[in-house]
């Protein structure tokens, strides 16, 4: 099966694409957000002791655990996306296209 890529189509859609984060974070408390998940995703690696329970509330966690939800599905369809663009093989062009 061969399979073709629109690249005037597709660099349509990128100039389209808002610049800014994949996924929203509004609602996720920032405490948790900048202090405890982005270090981990970094890994930086927190310790408990390290922790301000005061930051933040219980009713927080839940938002933190959908934000990071949702930023793991946008890196799932990151990584699809790549990998769907490696499979597509180049056509030979009688004109350069790349210098």
């Amino acid at each position: 099966m061969s399979m073709k890529l629109n690249l005037k189509l597709l660099a349509t859609r990128f100039s389209q694409a808002k610049d800014g984060p994949p996924v929203s974070d509004d609602g996720v408390n920032r405490y948790l957000l900048e202090q405890i998940l982005r270090p981990n995703l970094e890994g930086n690696l927190l310790r408990l002791g390290d922790i301000d329970f005061g930051a933040f509330d219980a009713d927080d966690v839940p938002a933190l655990e959908d934000y990071y939800d949702r930023l793991y599905q946008a890196a799932q369809d990151l990584s699809q996306f790549a990998q769907t663009l490696s499979r597509v093989p180049p056509t030979p062009r009688t004109v350069r296209s790349f210098c």
